[in-house]
């Protein structure tokens, strides 16, 4: 019976294996498609972001594999699929500030990837 605690790293299903080809080619178009904007709220509305979100819970180790290897906009669709909020004021617009709490938090509450 397959694992549903995204804090659990084992090796991949076929269905994990899936999870993470279509992660990884949305956060391509993503990356492709975006631009150069400074607004989160306009990076974060596009449509591959969007699906990524739609991918639900089990993309959380994913995203914070990708937070880590190249800090980047992925704080609203982590605080939409883990109700967290652990940015402190004083590190808000602060990419690589943001990524540390982000990954501080996750390793603080288990999360392995």
């Amino acid at each position: 019976m397959p694992n549903d605690d995204p804090t659990h790293v084992a090796d991949p299903s076929p269905g994990e294996t899936h999870l993470r080809e279509r992660f990884n080619a949305l956060v391509d178009r993503w990356k492709r498609e975006r631009g150069p904007h400074s607004s989160s709220a306009r990076l974060t509305s596009h449509p591959a972001y969007q699906e990524i979100i739609g991918l639900g819970p089990a993309i959380v180790p994913l995203l914070l594999q990708e937070l880590e290897r190249a800090p980047d906009h992925w704080f609203r669709a982590l605080h939409i699929l883990t109700g967290a909020d652990p940015v402190p004021e004083a590190a808000r617009g602060k990419v690589r500030d943001m990524a540390a709490a982000w990954l501080r938090w996750a390793r603080d509450n288990g999360y392995r990837w």
